[in-house]
């Protein structure tokens, strides 16, 4: 389907971030947030971009969708979401799993039962909860054991994340090919994209599109297959804007009063430590550069391992999973970026 008839589509950004998410990894000595956007400032601008559903996927943590429902009640055109870090003790490797349209119960069984992956899966499958491996590859650096890990994770999940807006195209269209190699081995498996984004910019420009009327029609859709996928890929320009879209909201939180969010002795101290820093601005472009030509570097490795451009050793198993429906095959969409 050509870019120019999305816009008749049911469409959804499944993978966004709030204030809620925790501390950014890189910059935990300021204690500085992974993302400073309001819960209803993602709501109101997902919907001005288009968006028919939106959800906020915080990692570990629903307070975000909560703090929506609270304001605004139980809306028809929002989704309970969140990114669960799960650690799979048999790769040494915590994958990051979306989660859909469940409850607070189901949020605290999740986090206690998230220090083991595959625990955690078959809880989701018995409760029969939408989830899905978000960017296959982040983080994951065992080359040797590349193809193991990835014929697990096809065992293990019926929906992947085809399409992350902050991976670069590598990332993205490697997953992309790994799926349609499972189809033609005859394991059906459903697809989504979200911009994964961190600041507002980025909102809404990745999303999931099906032909559903509503919020539990695209449920089933995404079960069933029935999507299509839409939006940017990362480079490091896009990266390093988003660090410093991160940064820049930090400053005013330290520097605010009446926030709350710091004590007064740390607000001395963190604004030390930023003023100190500032010669160093600069560094996030530098950190975006690299970590971009070694995601490239990796994913391109990972590429080669698999055997895409030839032919391949890999082994798609069936999963013990209930089949989903195949009326309407998935597509990429091919719009230009």
């Amino acid at each position: 389907m050509v870019s120019g008839q999305l816009h008749k589509l049911y469409r959804a950004d499944l993978h966004c971030h709030s204030r809620y998410s925790g501390c950014a990894k890189h910059l935990r000595f300021l204690r500085c947030r992974d993302c400073y956007s309001q819960p209803l400032e993602i709501y109101r601008t997902a919907k001005r971009r288009g968006m028919d559903l939106v959800t906020i996927t915080d990692h570990d943590s629903i307070d975000g969708c909560l703090e929506i429902l609270n304001k605004l009640g139980d809306l028809p055109d929002f989704l309970m979401g969140e990114e669960v870090s799960a650690y799979f003790p048999a790769f040494h490797h915590t994958a990051h799993i979306g989660v859909y349209g469940f409850t607070e119960a189901h949020h605290r069984d999740l986090q206690k039962l998230r220090s083991n992956g595959e625990e955690l899966v078959a809880y989701l499958r018995e409760a029969n909860l939408l989830f899905v491996l978000n960017h296959l590859f982040h983080d994951f650096a065992d080359r040797t054991r590349v193809l193991e890990f990835i014929e697990r994770m096809v065992e293990l999940f019926d929906v992947f994340e085809v399409r992350n807006g902050s991976q670069q195209r590598e990332h993205n269209t490697l997953i992309a090919k790994l799926l349609e190699r499972c189809r033609r081995n005859g394991r059906p498996l459903g697809m989504i994209a979200g911009s994964d984004s961190h600041t507002l910019r980025r909102l809404g420009r990745t999303y999931t599109a099906s032909p559903a009327c509503n919020r539990e029609e695209f449920l089933r859709d995404i079960r069933a297959g029935r999507t299509q996928i839409s939006g940017t890929h990362s480079n490091h320009l896009s990266l390093a804007a988003d660090i410093y879209g991160v940064v820049l909201r930090y400053y005013p939180t330290v520097l605010s009063i009446r926030n709350g969010e710091f004590s007064p002795s740390l607000r001395v101290k963190n604004f030390a430590l930023s003023v100190v820093a500032a010669p160093f601005l600069f560094t996030p472009y530098v950190i975006a550069l690299r970590h971009s030509h070694i995601e490239r570097s990796r994913v391109n490795a990972y590429s080669r391992v698999v055997g895409l451009h030839h032919h391949s050793s890999l082994q798609i198993r069936n999963s013990p999973a209930v089949p989903l429906e195949t009326s309407l095959p998935s597509s990429v969409d091919v719009a230009p970026e």
